[in-house]
C-alpha cells in the first residue's frame, strides 16, 4: 500500500513538473513570440513608408479614373434639368431629375476622397482602442506583480510580469507613433490646400462631430482642383475645337455644382442634426441643474448635501462646455454658408458664360480662373479651430461627441 501511496505521489510530483514546464515554455514561448512581432513591426518603421506626397499622388490619379465618366453622365443630367417640367404625371419632372443628379454626386464624393476618409478618422480610433485595451491588461499586471512571487516554474513571477507590461508599453508607443503619422497627413492634407493648421487644431478637428465633414470637404476641394486641372489639360489639346471644349466646359459646370452640393449637405447637417442635439442637450443639462438644486435644498443630511454639490459643478461645467461646442458648430456653418456663396457666384458666372460664349479660348480662360476660387473656397470654408485650453475640456469634447453621435 505504502509502495503505491509513494508511486502515486512520484507519478503525480513528475506530472506536477511537467505541467509547470508546460506552462513555463508557454508563457516564455508567447513573450518570444510577442518580442519579435513588435520587432518585425518596429524593423517596417525604419523602411521609408509612403511619404504624403505619394499617398495625395495616389488619391488623386484614383479619383480622376474615377470620376472621369461621372462628370460626363453629370452633364446630361445638367442639361436634361433645364428643360424638365417643374411637375408632370407622365415623364421625368425636375424632382425626379434632382434626384439622380444628388445620388450621381455621393457616388462621385466618395471617388474624390477615396480611402482617406476611412484611414483618418476610423484607423485613428481603431488604434486608441488597442492602447486602452493594452493599457486596462497592464493595470491588471500590476495588480498580479505585487503578490507574485520572485520565482516559480507553475505561477508567472515578478519578473515575468514586468516584461508583459513592458511589451505593452512598447505596442502602444508604436501605436502613437501611428497616430502621430496620420495626424500629421491630415495636417499636409490641409496645407495642400492653403490651410495651415496646428496639431493641437487637428486634435481639436478630431474630436469634432463635424469633423468628418470638414475633412471630407477639404479633401475633396483639394480632388477638385486636381479633376480641374485635367480638364483644363483636355480643352488645351481640343485646339480650339468648340464642340470638344464645350464639352469639357459642361464637366467644369457639373464640379461646380458639386462643390454647392457638398457645401449644403454640411449646412443641412448642421441645421438639421448637429445643432438640435447640441441644443437638446444643453437644455437636458440646464434642467438636470434645477432638479438637482432642489433636491440639495430639501436634503439636511451634510454628506448627501456635498454629493448634490459635487454633481451641480460637474453639470455646470458640463453646460459651459456645450454651450461653446454649440457656439462652435454655429461659426463653422457661418464659414461654409460664406464659402457657398462665393461658389454660387462662379457658378452663375460659368452658367452665363457658357450659354454667350463661342470661342473655347474663353471658355479656357473661365476654367481656369475657377482654379483660384477652389483655393479661397477652401480656405474659407475651414473653420477658425481654437486649440483646447486644458485636458480637461478635451475629454468633455470627447464625451459630448459620443452623447451627440
Amino acid at each position: 500500500m505504502k509502495r503505491l501511496s509513494l508511486g502515486l505521489l512520484f507519478v503525480t510530483c513528475v506530472h506536477a513538473d511537467w505541467t509547470s514546464d508546460i506552462l513555463k515554455k508557454s508563457t516564455e514561448f508567447y513573450d518570444q513570440t510577442r518580442e519579435k512581432t513588435i520587432q518585425i513591426y518596429r524593423d517596417t518603421l525604419t523602411t521609408k513608408p509612403q511619404t504624403h506626397e505619394d499617398v495625395r499622388k495616389e488619391r488623386l490619379t484614383e479619383a480622376w479614373d474615377t470620376v472621369i465618366d461621372q462628370l460626363q453622365e453629370g452633364t446630361y443630367y445638367i442639361d436634361e434639368l433645364k428643360t424638365a417640367p417643374d411637375s408632370s404625371w407622365i415623364g421625368r419632372d425636375k424632382a425626379a431629375v434632382q434626384e439622380d443628379i444628388d445620388q450621381l454626386f455621393n457616388r462621385i464624393i466618395k471617388g474624390l476622397v477615396g480611402r482617406d476618409m476611412i484611414y483618418y478618422k476610423e484607423k485613428i480610433a481603431d488604434l486608441k482602442e488597442k492602447i486602452d485595451k493594452n493599457r486596462s491588461k497592464i493595470l491588471i499586471y500590476r495588480e498580479r506583480r505585487i503578490g507574485a512571487p520572485e520565482k516559480s516554474k507553475l505561477h508567472t513571477t515578478k519578473k515575468e510580469y514586468s516584461k508583459k507590461i513592458d511589451a505593452l508599453k512598447e505596442e502602444n508607443s508604436i501605436y502613437e507613433n501611428d497616430i502621430r503619422i496620420i495626424k500629421e497627413s491630415l495636417q499636409q492634407s490641409f496645407n495642400d490646400i492653403g490651410v495651415m493648421l496646428s496639431m493641437e487644431q487637428v486634435d481639436v478637428l478630431l474630436t469634432r462631430i463635424d469633423g468628418n465633414d470638414i475633412i471630407q470637404m477639404s479633401l475633396a476641394m483639394d480632388t477638385l482642383k486636381y479633376v480641374t486641372a485635367q480638364i483644363l489639360q483636355l480643352m488645351k489639346e481640343s485646339n480650339e475645337e468648340l464642340k470638344q471644349a464645350k464639352k469639357y466646359y459642361g464637366m467644369h459646370q457639373v464640379l461646380l455644382e458639386l462643390v454647392v452640393y457638398i457645401q449644403q449637405k454640411y449646412i443641412d447637417k448642421s441645421n438639421d442634426i448637429y445643432l438640435p442635439k447640441i441644443e437638446k442637450l444643453i437644455t437636458d443639462t440646464a434642467n438636470m441643474i434645477e432638479e438637482t438644486k432642489v433636491l440639495k435644498a430639501k436634503d439636511e443630511d451634510p454628506r448627501r448635501v456635498s454629493v448634490y454639490k459635487h454633481n451641480i459643478e460637474a453639470l455646470l461645467w458640463t453646460l459651459k462646455v456645450a454651450k461653446q461646442y454649440r457656439l462652435d458648430l454655429i461659426h463653422s456653418r457661418d464659414r461654409i454658408v460664406d464659402a457657398q456663396k462665393v461658389a454660387k457666384a462662379n457658378l452663375r458666372v460659368s452658367k452665363n458664360t457658357y450659354a454667350a460664349v463661342s470661342l473655347s479660348a474663353e471658355l479656357y480662360d473661365i476654367v481656369s480662373e475657377s482654379q483660384e476660387m477652389y483655393i479661397r473656397v477652401s480656405k474659407i470654408q475651414v473653420p477658425d479651430i481654437v486649440p483646447f485650453k486644458n485636458i480637461q475640456i478635451k475629454k468633455k469634447y470627447r464625451e459630448l461627441t459620443e452623447k451627440l453621435q
